[in-house]
């Protein structure tokens, strides 16, 4: 029985660890698109155009098994992590550089998750949780705090990405608590939020945009956005949450932020101010401690 509680903590780990490596260069790869010749308005439809595009067969066929008796915890799901979620990310990456939106990212996912997973689930805040929560948030502190001690403009930014990690948040809240298939976690999102937001993309002239724009920041976009992040790292999430819990699998996202810091900084140049590196150390720090109780997660 240990073996089996041991191979199903491995697995969901490796989920985990796949979804967060995706997402180190979802944050520069989108702000790549949304400072360049796209806007996140058209890297959105992008995103939820692809994946429910390919997702729509398998949404069809097993359309009797969402959840529609609990609409509550579905929006949860097609909100949490669709379109407005994908939005105000991406319009706080207009003014945070990608470290800065690494530190903000994921570090206030993980919190909240926590917070949210407290209330909603009756999940257990540690002493080790606790630490970690205080040391990714005075990561935030620092960066905010520089910030505007320094005349910057990118309080705002912040902001946005706080309330996009709130969003992500509540979507893996609700992916705990339906306990649905990965595939049909992911497909409800893609497919459901093709379907309001493509009209509306259609009606304000999008297309003519992206008709505009280069061929291969569209596919970039398309294919990072609707294939990697919006199918195969929303799986390998929703599969670490049924594996390790909803707090447990939102402890390994904060290790994203060192890696979309290099990866911003390698494709886009952005600057690793002192601030922000300190804001990483802390997040980095949170994760650690934080997550010291994983192995200790019972499957579920």
């Amino acid at each position: 029985m240990t073996d089996v509680a041991g191979r199903t903590r491995t697995t969901g780990i490796l989920a985990a660890l796949s979804a967060v490596l995706i997402w180190a260069g979802w944050i520069p790869v989108t702000r790549w698109g949304v400072i360049g010749h796209l806007n996140p308005i058209d890297v959105t439809a992008l995103r939820y155009g692809t994946s429910g595009l390919i997702l729509l067969p398998f949404f069809w066929c097993h359309r009797h098994a969402v959840p529609w008796h609990r609409p509550g915890w579905l929006a949860l799901i097609a909100v949490g992590a669709g379109a407005p979620y994908f939005l105000l990310f991406g319009m706080g990456l207009r003014l945070a550089n990608s470290g800065q939106a690494a530190v903000f990212g994921p570090g206030a996912s993980s919190v909240f998750t926590l917070l949210l997973a407290r209330i909603w689930l009756g999940e257990s805040i540690t002493l080790a949780r606790a630490m970690g929560i205080l040391c990714t948030v005075t990561g935030f502190a620092w960066v905010a705090g520089h910030d505007v001690l320094t005349g910057g403009a990118r309080i705002g930014g912040f902001g946005l990405i706080l309330l996009a990690s709130f969003a992500w948040s509540t979507f893996t809240i609700a992916s705990r608590r339906l306990a649905l298939p990965p595939l049909l976690t992911v497909a409800i999102v893609g497919v459901i939020n093709a379907v309001w937001v493509w009209p509306l993309y259609v009606i304000s002239g999008g297309p003519t945009r992206l008709a505009q724009a280069p061929l291969s920041a569209v596919l970039l976009q398309a294919g990072y956005q609707g294939i990697l992040t919006g199918t195969l790292a929303m799986m390998a999430f929703t599969f670490a949450i049924g594996r390790l819990g909803a707090a447990g699998a939102a402890a390994f996202t904060p290790l994203t932020p060192v890696l979309a810091s290099v990866i911003g900084w390698w494709i886009l140049g952005d600057g690793l101010d002192l601030a922000t590196a300190v804001g990483l150390v802390a997040v980095a720090i949170g994760v650690v401690v934080g997550g010291g109780s994983i192995p200790r997660f019972k499957a579920t």
